[in-house]
């Protein structure tokens, strides 16, 4: 697991504690990563650099949310915006959030808190080749 990732990741969470643990895992695999603090902040970077292979995404934050974010970028008719990995962090696994989950175009998510090696996991299916 201590191998490196050719990856870069949109780190999208409303907790700076979140944000610092993350970036700190992702560091050490030597990933590009890049953080928002709510949806809006997360559109706005996503439009402007389309430079992405995955976006970690909360779902609760203010302003706007992970779904509602999700919803405005899947909305885009580029296929960058349809294929772009989103993958939810989310705190609960309630079976009809997992539904909103996918229904909102999300590929997959990971529970809060998590383990390194199964967001490793998760990630390695995006990297660049």
């Amino acid at each position: 697991m201590d191998e490196g990732l050719k990856i870069s990741v949109l780190v999208v969470d409303d907790n700076h504690i979140n944000r610092l643990l993350i970036h700190k895992i992702l560091k050490r695999w030597s990933a590009d990563a890049d953080f928002a603090e709510n949806g809006i902040e997360a559109v706005h970077k996503i439009e402007t650099n389309s430079n992405y292979n995955v976006v970690l995404m909360d779902i609760h934050m203010p302003e706007m949310g992970g779904i509602e974010a999700t919803r405005v970028i899947r909305s885009k008719p580029e296929p960058y915006f349809q294929q772009l990995p989103i993958i939810a962090l989310t705190a609960s696994v309630l079976s009809e959030q997992m539904e909103e989950i996918y229904k909102v175009g999300m590929n997959d998510y990971i529970q809060k808190p998590f383990e390194p090696k199964a967001l490793f996991d998760k990630l390695s299916k995006y990297q660049t080749p």
